[in-house]
């Protein structure tokens, strides 16, 4: 086998992951690793070949994530893999899609501990129904001039968040999707973000001085709506585990938990 410490090629990124994908029922890697590897953005990368990629470990800003082929297990490529990660990030930030048992074996028996939760809600769209008008707030499709104040509203809603709190001007159109902003007195207050294919939640922000007047749960049903009028059935969204708040809007909009993500640290 060969190990490279290069980027690897887009394309056999892309095979690896989908038949890691695949076998697993679940993706190994997140958006920021195949932005990564696309984009060519600084990261850090340990890749195992054989006839092509057999194990590969992206090392980003918004954390690591890593997989082993499924015909090349059993063989302490998962190990060497995190060994590696934890020798050359500092504070390892190791994600597990799904936390599948197999993963979760592997972190305990590296010494790894979880630390955070990402859950994935889902619900069905079948009885989406669009809410009422409200005379405080108005809402309106995002424009390229409202990119700048986005930003900053998207950092007032996110500011604990050590990822979605971080997004610049940049990050909108390679995020692609569409979003949907709310207004008061001139002045985003919130915001949604939506994903077509697959039907995501993508991202819902609200201002914190807005926080508890109903206003995220009313972007939640326009969203729904939105996606419902577009001809999704189902929609999918991640929280943090410990957001208690946004948990309760989601739950009242009728979503439950289809997933969790773990991310690991050294104990």
């Amino acid at each position: 086998m060969r190990i490279s410490t290069a980027r690897p090629d887009i394309d056999g990124f892309r095979a690896f992951a989908a038949r890691v994908e695949k076998h697993d029922g679940v993706e190994a890697y997140g958006e920021a690793s195949y932005r990564d590897v696309a984009e060519d953005r600084p990261a850090r990368y340990l890749a195992i070949y054989d006839d092509g990629l057999v194990g590969l470990a992206c090392m980003g800003r918004e954390g690591s994530e890593l997989a082993v082929h499924p015909d090349h297990r059993g063989q302490g490529l998962g190990r060497q893999l995190v060994e590696h990660v934890s020798q050359t990030v500092s504070p390892m930030r190791l994600w597990s899609h799904g936390n599948l048992p197999a993963a979760a074996a592997l972190a305990a028996s590296t010494g790894l501990v979880g630390v955070r939760e990402l859950l994935q809600l889902s619900r069905r769209l079948d009885d989406a129904v669009r809410p009422a008008d409200r005379d405080d707030v108005s809402l309106r499709s995002f424009k390229e001039a409202d990119a700048a104040a986005l930003v900053a509203a998207n950092a007032r809603a996110f500011a604990d968040h050590p990822e979605q709190g971080a997004m610049t001007v940049a990050d909108i159109p390679a995020r692609g999707g569409e979003i949907t902003v709310a207004e008061a007195g001139g002045e985003i207050v919130g915001f949604y973000w939506l994903q077509r294919d697959p039907a995501e939640l993508y991202v819902l922000g609200v201002d914190p001085s807005w926080q508890g007047k109903g206003l995220g749960g009313w972007l939640t049903a326009h969203c729904l709506a939105d996606l419902a009028d577009g001809g999704a059935e189902h929609v999918a969204l991640y929280v943090e585990g410990d957001n208690t708040p946004a948990r309760a809007t989601y739950e009242r909009a009728g979503f439950t938990v289809a997933r969790t993500d773990v991310q690991y640290e050294l104990g």
